[in-house]
């Protein structure tokens, strides 16, 4: 018989014991077991069947030790040989374990350091910031107090400053420092007064044509960023100015009012009557008397827009260069001549529409051609 066939006869003869059935499944528990043979009372049974299997386990393996001799030893020196592998890689492992907590010894300190020195030194680059802002926000409050005593003819070099201290308090909060608290009321005020006298001058320099004046005001405002929006206030204070002016002048009972007045009355039994105002001399004549002081007042307004239009056209910005009137096109204000031309005409329009009714619209027909042909004139004068 072979090795392996006796290999193969001793399991079958284990595996085909009844008796040797519960020492081969993996729960096995010998406290149980033993309970178990107790129990039945097969104890010299149970010890001879054990001694037995142990005896022809014992002599399988001695078979199997004996059968492979060669490659146990083979096998025994390799495991030798790994062990020395193991053992070599270990110590290397160690060692560079050594060497990592070296050097982490060596740079966690400096690490540390550069650390505290970074933050120490974003500490103070923050502090110096703060205090160049400091030292510039009072420098110019205290160059506004000078030229605020000036009057007109520092306005511009004061909204230069008030301009720097908005740019200055933009980004970073300097409240709670006690030096600036107590003034920022009082730069609110000086940025107030010198609006009110930019917007004085403005007004004040296109009433009389002076171009000076006028440069100076919107100089002003593009300091303080409120070009576009001072721009279109005076546009729309002139059109109310204009419409308000148009209505008092043109006004239809105003118109009879003065026709009355000019025209005797006739008597008949006691009572005055009034002329027909669509044939009327004396109220055509009032009419043509205050649409000409109408058109002269759409003229100046005109006149005064047009000189506002020129003057957007010719500053430029110190920094950029671009001209105040591209400012104004990019907030889709540039075409500020255009629009008040068309605002005027419809307001014009529009009252002397009201002025005649049914059989005076006949008589206003030529009056309408008129203006047509004034408002052309008046057009081609300040076209840009």
């Amino acid at each position: 018989m072979s090795l392996e066939s006796e290999e193969l006869s001793v399991l079958d003869f284990i595996g085909g014991d009844e008796r040797s059935q519960p020492f081969l499944q993996d729960e096995f528990d010998a406290q149980r077991y033993s309970n178990t043979v107790i129990e039945c009372q097969e104890v010299a049974q149970a010890l001879e069947h054990i001694a037995s299997s142990v005896a022809l386990l014992d002599r399988d393996l001695n078979q199997q030790v004996v059968s492979h001799h060669e490659d146990l030893l083979t096998q025994a020196t390799g495991i030798e040989k790994l062990e020395g592998v193991l053992q070599m890689v270990q110590t290397r492992i160690e060692s560079l374990q050594a060497g990592v907590q070296r050097i982490r010894v060596k740079i966690t300190e400096p690490h540390s350091k550069i650390m505290s020195r970074t933050t120490q030194l974003a500490r103070l680059q923050t502090v110096c910031e703060l205090l160049r802002r400091l030292i510039r926000v009072l420098y110019l409050r205290k160059r506004l107090r000078v030229q605020l005593q000036g009057g007109l003819r520092e306005v511009t070099k004061a909204a230069q400053s008030l301009s720097e201290l908005d740019y200055l308090s933009q980004g970073v909060d300097l409240s709670g420092i006690e030096v600036l608290d107590s003034d920022w009321a009082w730069v609110s005020e000086a940025r107030n007064k010198v609006i009110t006298q930019a917007e004085t001058m403005l007004s004040d320099g296109l009433e009389s044509q002076n171009t000076s004046s006028v440069s100076t005001a919107l100089q002003v405002f593009h300091h303080l960023s409120i070009l576009q929006r001072n721009v279109q206030t005076r546009m729309q204070a002139t059109l109310d100015r204009l419409q308000c002016d148009i209505e008092t002048t043109l006004d239809s009972n105003a118109l009879m009012a003065a026709a009355s007045f000019d025209s005797p009355a006739r008597s008949s039994g006691g009572r005055t009557s009034l002329p027909s105002v669509g044939s009327s001399a004396a109220w055509r004549a009032s009419l043509w008397t205050r649409l000409d002081k109408v058109l002269d007042m759409v003229y100046n307004s005109c006149h005064q827009v047009f000189q506002l239009y020129k003057m957007l056209s010719r500053k430029r910005d110190s920094v950029t260069h671009v001209c105040f009137i591209e400012e104004l096109q990019k907030g889709g204000q540039g075409q500020i001549m255009e629009d008040f031309w068309l605002r005027a005409t419809q307001l014009l329009q529009r009252q002397l529409s009201s002025a005649s009714s049914g059989e005076h619209k006949q008589s206003v027909h030529p009056v309408m051609h008129f203006v047509h042909g004034r408002m052309s004139n008046i057009a081609g004068e300040h076209s840009c």
